[in-house]
């Protein structure tokens, strides 16, 4: 693959430096903070769900191992910025292994954690189009940043803009607001669903989840879009920003809501009725069983599978292993 990297400017000027050096080093800043929050929410994690499903620890896990190699490998840039080529101009300017941690890495993580959202949602709404639909989005971000990293590693450079790269990161992160917005509206919508059928309590916890799913979902599409209009409106590293941070906030989003079970696990639960048929089963301590009669057993399943994460057949004895989060 040959590499042809477009020179910097001749003579930049100190603004220059200091809008592409500063939005760098903040950058690198607040990828090591979001990584310290990641492995305390891991550790949490770690000791507080130790009965959830294989394949969901296996995600965890490998998206914090990527995670780690992002930040190394954005640390490793930054060494060459500010360190080993200290007051070049043509090291300022070079992009290193940017292609590396911010388009795929970064993408990668995001799709895996828009189609676990994705196939959260297909669970309980059964809906095959709407889960397609996501994976498609997921998967066309997740092409854009292939994309994007190949135009970089054939163009290391932090000047270059050419049609093909400003398509591509257009369609990286413009895919990934677009899929994490539909994620957010359709879980808000199934979530209002239950919420208008339950009382007491019950709705104390669903209010708390649309809140969470709604401040999450947020954060990320802000996040690209904010990426995507620094890099075509401005030439400088603003964009870098949220660029380098962009994969820390899917990860930790998705592990705030895995964890926000010790949340739920930690109020009283004793008081509040559900109107569905069956009977489910909450509380860590008392384990009191709960009855209610009214619904179809599909509204009943479908409870069942908003307030679950770790397990989709049936709702736990154990609240910390039950609870949607």
């Amino acid at each position: 693959m040959p590499v042809h990297m477009t020179p910097p400017p001749t003579d930049p000027s100190h603004q220059d430096i200091i809008w592409l050096a500063g939005p760098r080093l903040l950058g690198i800043l607040f990828n090591w903070c979001l990584l310290g929050a990641l492995t305390m929410q891991i550790y949490l994690y770690f000791l507080n769900f130790p009965n959830d499903r294989r394949f969901i620890k296996f995600i965890i896990y490998v998206l914090y191992i990527i995670d780690w190699a992002q930040t190394c490998s954005a640390t490793y840039d930054a060494f060459q910025w500010f360190v080993y080529g200290w007051g070049s101009i043509n090291a300022l300017y070079n992009v290193y292994t940017s292609y590396l941690n911010v388009p795929i890495l970064s993408s990668i993580i995001g799709a895996v954690v828009q189609i676990f959202f994705g196939w959260r949602i297909w669970t309980f709404s059964k809906s095959n189009v709407l889960f397609c639909a996501i994976i498609l989005l997921a998967l066309l971000q997740l092409g854009g940043g292939g994309a994007v990293a190949y135009f970089l590693a054939t163009d290391p450079s932090e000047v270059t803009r050419s049609n093909g790269l400003v398509f591509a990161v257009g369609i990286r992160l413009g895919g990934s607001a677009l899929v994490d917005t539909v994620v957010a509206i359709t879980m808000t919508y199934y979530l209002l669903k239950v919420k208008e059928q339950a009382v007491g309590r019950m709705n104390n916890v669903l209010t708390r989840l649309i809140r969470l799913t709604i401040e999450t979902g947020t954060v990320t599409a802000l996040a690209a879009i904010v990426d995507l209009v620094f890099f075509v409106s401005q030439k400088n590293g603003l964009h870098q920003v949220s660029g380098v941070i962009l994969g820390k906030l899917y990860t930790n989003t998705l592990l705030v809501l895995f964890n926000n079970r010790m949340v739920m696990a930690a109020k009283d639960f004793d008081q509040y009725n559900i109107p569905t048929s069956g009977q489910m089963t909450f509380g860590s301590s008392s384990h009191q069983r709960l009855t209610s009669k009214g619904r179809s057993p599909m509204h009943h399943a479908r409870k069942e599978r908003i307030l679950d994460i770790g397990k989709d057949s049936e709702v736990q004895n154990d609240t910390t292993n039950s609870d949607w989060s």
